[in-house]
């Protein structure tokens, strides 16, 4: 899916059904898991417990958490943290250690994370194909009408384009909220270009929301398509790390 990547090692069970990493355009790693496959002993024999606000959770839910804690550490062992374990904080965003940049995202039994020591705001977002239907019946929310005109002269259909807008837009807030902890709507970045081609987008906030991120910055993507899935990244300078 990646350029270059690295298949990782899988653990001795049928939970984790594929997993790869790769270093471009920073480091990325993503797995798949069988929700089906998840049971209570894994969390002790991966040594990822189980947080007890999840111990009354839907399978969904406890399978998603212990994927992504699973890749989570794949991914800090990177970094010569082989041991470590992520945690929420009270607002439920990711606690990543300190000096490292990172950002999590798991949908339709697939985890991806993105993370650096580069001083970057990170934003990743992984999106199934949503149905013909959502995607109309959600365009008024999600898009301005030039935004809409783009998508249409896509060589996309236009619930496969809508996703990838959304998941963009997914990847801003990611990127943005470790900075501002400030909600934002979906038209408050607005998607200028995008190549499918090379798999990169340009968009522009709308809105100001700080010095640093004020009406008319730019944010650049990265965009990937794997089945029927979409997987967003968004890798912005930060100026004041």
């Amino acid at each position: 899916m990646f350029a270059s990547e690295i298949p990782l090692a899988l653990p001795p069970s049928p939970f984790i059904t594929a997993a790869a990493m790769t270093s471009s355009p920073l480091p990325i790693a993503w797995c798949e898991f069988n929700q089906q496959a998840w049971h209570s002993d894994l969390h002790q024999h991966w040594q990822l417990p189980l947080p007890l606000a999840l111990h009354s959770a839907v399978t969904k839910r406890k399978a998603e958490h212990l994927a992504s804690r699973w890749l989570a550490q794949q991914m800090l062992a990177r970094f010569a943290m082989p041991d470590f374990i992520l945690r929420n904080a009270p607002d439920r965003s990711p606690v990543w250690p300190v000096g490292i940049q990172a950002s999590l995202s798991h949908s339709q039994q697939m985890a991806v994370i993105a993370a650096t020591k580069a001083p970057l705001c990170i934003g990743v977002d992984v999106e199934q194909v949503m149905a013909e239907q959502t995607a109309e019946e959600t365009a008024e929310m999600l898009m301005s009408s030039a935004e809409r005109q783009r998508l249409t002269a896509a060589a996309l259909p236009f619930a496969a384009a809508a996703t990838l807008l959304f998941s963009l837009k997914e990847s801003v807030y990611k990127a943005l909220w470790p900075q501002l902890h400030q909600l934002m709507d979906f038209l408050q970045a607005e998607l200028l270009e995008w190549d499918l081609t090379q798999g990169r987008a340009t968009l522009t906030l709308t809105q100001d929301f700080s010095r640093e991120f004020n009406a008319g910055t730019r944010l650049q993507a990265h965009f990937w398509r794997r089945g029927d899935r979409v997987i967003t990244l968004i890798a912005h300078p930060l100026n004041n790390p």
